[in-house]
């Protein structure tokens, strides 16, 4: 394989710069179709797995989550059409005569994460799952990549080649700046606040840095029928800010981050509105989610710094480029111990442990012996391919949402 090795790279997140990090949250629209594609993928290929020895050939990352016709007020709320859940993609359905019950498969896998990201059980009793398969056969596959008529012939979809040609990248280190954005979430999202509050989990952390100052806008709903009056979902909203500015002081300090910050909650009630969602989800009153909308593979949305454009929520984990290239440019990126942008680049049928073309970018020109690290990290993550195929499968969803640092572990 080619590496590159280059300097040019801009000072990282310099302190008297500007840095903007969005991150959403977990029960939001597009995080939960992004969660939703990858718990079926992972449900699915366990299910292959154990029934025949192989994961059968998918792609469902074109998921989608049409949000619900509903009626908001303070005290209530009514559904008149609930959510449609569609599983778009290509799907693998049977193995010759012994099918596989993907619509049985997604039905579960909807009704266990649906509640488990938003914390609302009633959330399951209002969704109807729809699956749209368009798998078919052509020229650059053998019949049996889809259609296979026995187990042996899922033996092919073992075969580590890139399906697709891709470019992903990834950037390391993670600024303070990120690292306060997941921690806002994460705090905004757990028993902090929902555990007394109505405070539900389809939050919104937008930061903005100008040197030392920080302005945090944070989007946080609140369940309807937990508040009778604007007054009280007013007084929700107050405590809810007075407990974030003071875990978000508390979290700068740990980062050791010399920050002016300013908090602003739920910005557009001052034009009389509140943000009330049934099940604490915008998708209860129509909001729609998408695969490829929410967080990177790093949890963040870092608009101004190179990241990959890869929907990575629901492709093949066994040997779909966009997916296993983003995840491997992060632990590329975090493994070679130094401010850098790592892109790799897979082109269509190549080996995936080889690929086209690996680029680091570096502040400063590498030495020898920094060239030999770099080459030395590169060729151990190719080499464990295999390994970062098994965590995606075997890693629950919601915790590699809720800490993106696993993925270095792994």
């Amino acid at each position: 394989m080619h590496i590159q090795v280059s300097a040019g790279l801009p000072e990282v997140a310099p302190t008297d710069g500007i840095e903007v990090i969005e991150r959403k949250g977990l029960g939001h629209p597009d995080s939960l179709a992004d969660l939703l594609a990858e718990a079926f993928s992972q449900t699915y290929s366990l299910y292959g797995l154990e029934v025949f020895g192989h994961v059968p050939n998918h792609w469902v990352d074109k998921t989608a989550l049409v949000g619900a016709r509903s009626e908001v007020g303070f005290g209530g709320y009514s559904v008149e059409s609930g959510i449609q859940a569609r599983l778009i993609g290509k799907i693998t359905r049977a193995v010759g005569d012994q099918p596989i019950p993907v619509d049985e498969l997604f039905r579960d896998t909807l009704h266990e994460l649906l509640p488990a990201a938003t914390g609302a059980p009633a959330i399951a009793s209002h969704v109807e799952p729809v699956v749209e398969n368009t798998a078919g056969i052509a020229a650059d596959h053998p019949a049996a990549f889809y259609r296979p008529s026995q187990g042996e012939d899922l033996a092919d979809t073992d075969d580590l080649r890139a399906n697709d040609t891709v470019v992903c990248s990834a950037y390391a280190p993670a600024t303070a700046l990120q690292r306060l954005a997941i921690g806002l979430e994460n705090f905004a999202a757990g028993p902090q606040l929902g555990g007394d509050l109505p405070i539900g989990r389809d939050v919104k952390v937008m930061l903005v840095r100008t040197g030392a100052c920080v302005d945090i806008t944070m989007c946080l709903p609140v369940h309807p029928e937990r508040v009778s009056s604007h007054h009280e979902y007013s007084e929700v909203v107050s405590e809810a800010r007075r407990r974030m500015d003071a875990y978000a002081a508390a979290h700068a300090a740990k980062l050791d981050a010399d920050w002016r910050l300013d908090i602003a909650v739920n910005t557009k009630d001052q034009q009389g509105g509140a943000y009330l969602a049934p099940w604490g989800t915008s998708l209860g009153k129509g909001d729609c989610g998408l695969v490829g909308r929410g967080n990177r593979a790093n949890g963040v949305i870092a608009a101004d710094r190179g990241s990959s454009g890869e929907a990575i929520a629901g492709k093949n984990p066994l040997h779909h480029a966009g997916k296993l290239y983003t995840l491997a440019a992060e632990r590329i990126s975090h493994r070679i111990g130094r401010p850098n942008h790592t892109v790799l680049v897979a082109r269509n049928g190549d080996r995936l442990d080889t690929p086209s073309f690996v680029g680091v970018r570096l502040g400063e020109r590498a030495s020898s012996a920094e060239q030999r690290h770099i080459a030395d990290v590169v060729e151990g993550e190719m080499a464990a391919l295999p390994r970062l195929s098994k965590w995606v499968l075997t890693t629950p969803v919601i915790d590699r949402f809720r800490d993106p640092n696993l993925l270095l572990e792994a």
